[in-house]
């Protein structure tokens, strides 16, 4: 009987130590907290969706330019969109930040993707303040 006492005895104790050693370890490392995304919500983008489109104008339909990068805030928010304007095949082109609140996103006709426009046209883009990351950079 008293195998049978510290065999039931072994069987309670190794698993309660176990278990209350993982938990302290647990404790003392930090745990991410949060939510996670299993697929997009509804009515969401990626980056990728948005950098590398077309910019149409809303003036005349016509494509103004092409969305090649993001500033985004330390909250995580979109400020601007920089957009490659003018030049043929990539030579001679400008980049120019439109803040994010001028820009307009809706599904694609295609039903593929997002479309993004501005109230401007391609000679207002050529004319705006040319964008310098160099001024931007923090580092």
């Amino acid at each position: 009987m008293n195998k049978l006492h510290a065999l039931i005895a072994s069987a309670l104790v190794v698993p309660a130590l176990t278990l209350g050693i993982g938990s302290a370890l647990a404790e003392e490392r930090p745990m991410a907290h949060g939510t996670y995304l299993s697929s997009p919500p509804a009515n969401s983008f990626r980056a990728d969706e948005l950098i590398g489109s077309d910019l149409k104008s809303r003036v005349d339909d016509a494509k103004i330019g092409t969305v090649g990068d993001l500033l985004i805030n330390e909250d995580g928010q979109i400020l601007a969109v920089v957009v490659e304007v003018g030049g043929i095949l990539g030579m001679g082109t400008k980049e120019v930040a439109i803040s994010w609140d001028s820009v307009e996103h809706s599904k694609s006709k295609r039903g593929d993707g997002y479309e993004f426009s501005v109230n401007s046209t391609e000679d207002t883009l050529k004319d705006a303040p040319e964008f310098r990351k160099e001024a931007s950079s923090r580092y």
